[in-house]
């Protein structure tokens, strides 16, 4: 129950007093007016309050319910009843009474402005632990109508929207939280980012998917959420084909996020399949250097013997194609495509724009490939003049991602 002692602490100090209407033209604030009780309403209180006192919180509890019995109860003897109920409830630690006499007094309407966020925040809280994600929600609500400064709180409610299915709520109140905590002036954590991009994938809310990525790598670019943005986005277009997964994959190359066997032997088979073994030398070299790959394992040592034997070919041939494109859009772009495998990445730009330039070309594959190769070679304004070109499909959700990393590379 650690979590909740701030709260039980300032509940308690809470009960000596109610709220007094405000003062009308005057520069000084009236006292809070004492609360006035019925006879048989007090004398009960009374008693409560001595045997507590005494330490016997048990006789007190009884003591209370003779209160509750008095007819007629009124909004002062509701609320003076359950301050008692409280102070016997808590060192009892029994959370079902903390929470009926928190909610009971905050229906009164006599908690202090002060008091109430601490209340409704204990309130939600204990409901939430005995899974009751109404009552949790309802709390937490109201909670946030009565004060919007703290974005803790409007997380927490997303959690209980999501514990109930509302996922399109639960990500809407993650975004609320992280502009609030911006607008504060303050760094939303991590954890906030990676949550709402959890619940929109897990929630299948297709639309939210790709803007939560691109918010949690634009906020913190490490090469674990540089991977988890990508792979959900590649998985978020069932239908892209090879060369879009290896698009995919040049990104997660450019920023670092390989990670594993699986990630470099896919990208090194892609690259060997579509007819780049330069590129897929480059990714097995890559994927030993950084100790993903073992150079002995046969199916490591397969893909580069035959990247490597192809590669000599390969890269000699590369000028003679250069002369067959006449004015054919798509040999000028899987050349540069080549010349990107071999990271000449100037000369693969300068193919990618004769392409784009071409009748009859993808205009959106030649500009993320141009930008592509742009950015890899440093030329940031150009790169992005040509990303910011590329619409449609998963090539534009790439070209966003590229964007991210251009602005986050020196």
């Amino acid at each position: 129950m650690k979590i909740f002692a701030r709260s039980f602490a300032a509940a308690l100090l809470a009960t000596a007093t109610l709220t007094a209407g405000p003062a009308m033209a005057q520069k000084k604030q009236e006292a809070p007016k004492p609360p006035k009780l019925t006879k048989g309403v007090q004398a009960a209180l009374a008693a409560a309050q001595a045997l507590q006192t005494a330490g016997d919180s048990a006789g007190a509890l009884a003591k209370v319910a003779e209160a509750e019995a008095v007819p007629s109860p009124t909004a002062d003897d509701t609320y003076m009843i359950n301050a008692v109920r409280l102070n016997s409830a808590v060192p009892l630690k029994d959370n079902a009474l903390i929470e009926k006499a928190l909610t009971n007094m905050l229906a009164t309407g006599k908690v202090k402005a002060e008091d109430q966020t601490k209340f409704l925040r204990t309130v939600g809280s204990l409901a939430m632990e005995r899974k009751d994600y109404a009552a949790a929600t309802t709390a937490f609500e109201t909670l946030v109508k009565t004060d919007a400064s703290d974005p803790e709180n409007v997380v927490a409610l997303s959690e209980l929207y999501w514990a109930q299915k509302q996922t399109a709520k639960a990500v809407d109140s993650l975004n609320q939280a992280i502009t609030a905590s911006k607008t504060a002036g303050k760094v939303p954590p991590e954890s906030w980012y990676r949550r709402r991009l959890a619940i929109a994938y897990d929630g299948k809310l297709a639309a939210q998917v790709q803007p939560a990525a691109l918010g949690l790598v634009e906020a913190y670019p490490n090469a674990v959420n540089w991977r988890d943005a990508i792979i959900i986005t590649r998985d978020s277009f069932p239908s892209t084909d090879e060369q879009v997964a290896l698009d995919f994959m040049r990104l997660q190359s450019a920023t670092g996020s390989l990670n594993g066997e699986r990630d470099f032997v896919e990208y090194a088979d892609t690259a060997l399949g579509r007819g780049f073994p330069g590129e897929a030398d480059t990714a097995i070299r890559e994927g030993i250097q950084r100790n993903m790959l073992s150079a002995t394992k046969p199916l490591v040592k397969e893909l580069q013997t035959s990247a490597q034997a192809k590669s000599k070919t390969d890269k000699a041939s590369l000028p003679g194609l250069e002369k067959e494109i006449k004015g054919n859009p798509k040999i000028a772009i899987s050349t540069g495509d080549a010349y990107y495998g071999y990271a000449d990445y100037a000369k693969a730009a300068s193919l990618y724009r004769q392409a784009a330039a071409l009748p009859g070309v993808d205009a959106a594959t030649a500009n993320l490939r141009l930008g592509m190769a742009l950015a890899r070679s440093g030329d940031k304004a150009g790169a992005t003049a040509a990303l910011t070109q590329v619409t449609g499909g998963p090539r534009e959700a790439l070209a966003k991602y590229w964007l991210v990393h251009l602005n986050k590379t020196a």
